[in-house]
This record gives C-alpha cells, structure tokens and sequence, in this order.
C-alpha cells in the first residue's frame, strides 16, 4: 500500500533555490530525499496551482480542475447536477506598485458575525447583476460558494495559483468575464461603506475589499478512483474522493483512526503561502515543521503496514515525485541531492 502525500509550495525558483536552500536544517529530510527514488517531472501550464491539476487528472478529471461543486458536497452533502457551481472567495487586494497583490484571509478569518454583515451586500449585488441566473450564496466557514441555474463562461485561477500574485495577470476570462467585473466592482463599493473593515484595520487585521472568482463547473461522478483512503480536512480532496464513489468512512482525520482500506492520499498546505509571496525564511521555518510531520507520518505509514510514502513535490508548474519506501535507509549511496529535488526545473509539458 501507497500513503501519497501532495505538497505545493515545495519546489524553489531555480535562480535561488541553492541559497534558501543553504539555511535549512532539515536532516531527515535531506536523507530522505537522496535515498528516494525519484520519477521523471511532469510540467503543467497550471497557472500556478500544479498541485491541484496533478490530483484532478488522477481522479480522472479533464481540462481545468473543477472544485466548487465538489467543495459544496463535501461540506454540505450537496451534488448540484443542475446548478454550476463557483468559488466566489472573500480576500484583501493590496496595493504594490503598479499592480494589486491578491492577498487571502488565512491569518485573520471572517468571523462568522462578520461575514453576516458581508454576505447579504454580496446577495444583493448578485441580485442586480446576475438576478436571472438565480444566483444563491452557500457560506460554509470560510468556504463561500456560489450557484447558479445559467452558468457563466468563464476561465479563472484557482485561489491557491493567484496568492501573492497580480490580480491583473489573473482575472477571469471568458464571454461572461464583464458580468464578473461588474459584479465586483458593485461589492467593492457596497463593503467599503461598512464600518467592519474599518475595526479589522484597527485590529491589525486585512480589510476584505475583494472577491476572488475560482474553481466553476458541474459536479458529475469522477471516473477514476486512484485512492481508498483520504487523510485530512480538505474538502476539494475529499469532494473528489466523494465523486469518485469512495465511501464517507473513506475519510479519515488521521492515519491512527482509518481503516486499513488501501492507498491513501493527503495534501500538506504548509508552505504554499509563504512560497507564492516569496517569504523564504518564513518558509525555512515551515519547511523544518513540515520536516517533523512527513517523518512522522512515514514512520506511522510503515508501522500502519504500508510499504511506501509518496512525495508529491510541487512548484508553480512543476511536480515531482520522490517515492520513499520501507527499507530505504539502508540505501547509503545518494542518487540526487535535496538541492536538486527541491528546486523547480524545466520538464516535458503534460498535454
């Protein structure tokens, strides 16, 4: 059995790769690393979230990843055939010289008394704009979603490929791509008359000045299921899981409390933030931590009885796996070094 573990934000741009690389302290997972077994790297014209397309096309998706919906079951039990389905993301937009920086919510969340305030300014504007598409707001925590009856057309970055990124290079595109921008514009101006992000400020906090449009599409069943077993929270891993036909007891929190079902998968988000906003010694921080984590993780694999843990390296367009497996510690000669494994190259684009 296979534990594969997707990790974005673990690849470095190779012009600095070698000198971030030179301050981390992480022994076990550079032996790790030189004693794996590393498979040729795929390249994705992913706009920055790779990770996401990796899993998408193993769950047998096609085209760009589709999460909304599948979110929406996840959290809510919900598989809209009929509706489309968008995430439609409360975040900051900073402003950085000649362009606004999407900026998300991670460190101060809307509570839930503020996105009450939030939200029906939203309901509203979408009455406006898109009334005869008969739009409904689903909020679930820090999920906000967006359905309706007429789809929009429309290309959009995932969230995850737009932190830290120009919000101009990444609007969506698309026939209905004017519609999205004034609807935008009319939440903008609604919330930035609210006295809510005036008290965020004063806290410290992100205003929530912006919406970020992702992830649309029709949930329909997905005809691969390359895993038996999802490890965490994620509710885009798990909605695929889901879509799949994987079973609900499927889902586990933590390898000590799932069942012996088969391969499992998981994502580790730890350093995807610091990565896309180039916060190199935040993210040596966060690669020591997620250092502690993977070797636990490998050593719980091989005592749960599962011969393998699988490294899911990804970059801005780059994956990479490195295939750790049981017995790999007597292997004390080093076919790649951590430098090399870490850092985002060139490779032959996945078509």
């Amino acid at each position: 059995m296979r534990w594969t573990v997707v990790v974005p934000g673990a690849l470095l741009p190779a012009s600095i790769a070698a000198d971030v690389l030179a301050g981390a302290s992480v022994p076990w997972l550079a032996r790790a690393l030189a004693q794996g077994r590393v498979e040729p790297p795929i390249t994705f014209d992913a706009r920055g979230a790779p990770h996401l397309h990796w899993l998408w096309r193993e769950f047998g998706g096609s085209g760009d990843p589709v999460t909304a919906p599948y979110v929406l079951h996840a959290l809510a039990g919900e598989a809209m055939r009929d509706r489309q389905c968008w995430h439609i993301d409360p975040v900051h937009f900073a402003f950085a010289r000649d362009h606004l920086l999407v900026t998300p919510l991670a460190d101060a969340p809307l509570a839930r008394e503020e996105a009450a305030t939030l939200a029906p300014h939203l309901r509203a504007a979408l009455a406006e704009v898109a009334g005869a598409r008969q739009p409904q707001l689903h909020l679930h925590g820090e999920h906000w979603l967006l359905t309706l009856t007429e789809p929009w057309s429309m290309h959009a970055t995932p969230l995850d490929g737009a932190i830290g990124q120009s919000a101009q290079e990444h609007w969506p595109a698309g026939d209905d791509a004017t519609a999205w921008r004034k609807l935008l514009t009319e939440v903008q101006v609604r919330w930035h008359q609210e006295e809510l992000n005036e008290q965020r400020e004063a806290r410290g906090e992100r205003a929530v000045n912006a919406l970020w449009l992702h992830g649309g599409g029709h949930w329909a069943p997905l005809p691969a299921q390359p895993f038996a077993l999802v490890l965490g929270d994620d509710p885009v891993l798990r909605g695929w899981a889901l879509a799949s036909g994987m079973p609900a007891d499927a889902l586990a929190d933590t390898i000590a409390n799932a069942p012996a079902l088969g391969d499992a998968v998981s994502i580790q988000r730890e350093l995807l933030l610091t990565a896309q906003f180039e916060a190199w010694g935040q993210w040596l921080v966060q690669l020591q931590a997620l250092e502690k984590g993977l070797q636990s993780s490998c050593a719980a694999a091989f005592d749960a009885g599962y011969d393998e843990l699988a490294l899911v390296l990804c970059g801005l367009r780059l994956v990479r796996i490195v295939r750790l497996r049981r017995g790999d510690a007597w292997r004390i000669w080093r076919r790649s070094s951590p430098v090399e494994l870490l850092t985002e190259t060139t490779a032959p684009e996945l078509t």
